[in-house]
């Protein structure tokens, strides 16, 4: 027998016993999908629909009177404390309670300024780059509850 003969033998021989096992295989498999899917974390979209205040096509108010009734209204959001400010109005900073902030606090501040200006819908929300988006959310809110839809965010 020549070294031709030899090796072809052998190879015939490896390709017959070459059957892939995939038994172990499929049951790391069968164990990790589960366990992915009981892991990940899936991603939840809020819409949130924000109207902002009208001009006219000149971008000035169209009579005398809309712009007396044009209140600039602004709500700063810092870490310890709110504070509302409107024309004609003096409030008291609103502390931050020691787990939350005085959500009825703010509520009677912007029932204040909506007794005072009935015509005010519009308010500027400015909050510290440090405070969370849940209580951004919470906040506008306390205000399109309070008569201020018109809700727009300042950096």
């Amino acid at each position: 027998m020549n070294l031709k003969q030899t090796i072809n033998r052998q190879l015939r021989g490896h390709a017959r016993d070459a059957e892939v096992n995939l038994t172990a295989v499929m049951n790391v498999f069968l164990i990790l999908i589960p366990f992915l899917l009981l892991t990940a974390s899936f991603v939840r979209i809020a819409i949130l629909e924000l109207t902002l205040p009208s001009l006219d096509r000149a971008g000035q108010p169209t009579t005398v009177q809309k712009a007396e009734s044009t209140v600039l209204n602004i709500l700063l959001i810092r870490e310890t404390e709110l504070q509302l400010n409107s024309p004609g109005l003096k409030f008291d900073k609103i502390a931050r309670l020691t787990d939350d902030y005085n959500w009825s606090e703010l509520t009677a501040q912007l029932q204040r300024v909506k007794s005072k200006f009935p015509d005010s819908e519009d308010i500027i929300i400015s909050p510290e780059n440090t405070i969370r988006y849940e209580t951004i959310i919470v906040i506008m809110d306390e205000c399109r509850e309070a008569g201020f839809p018109n809700i727009s965010i300042s950096g």
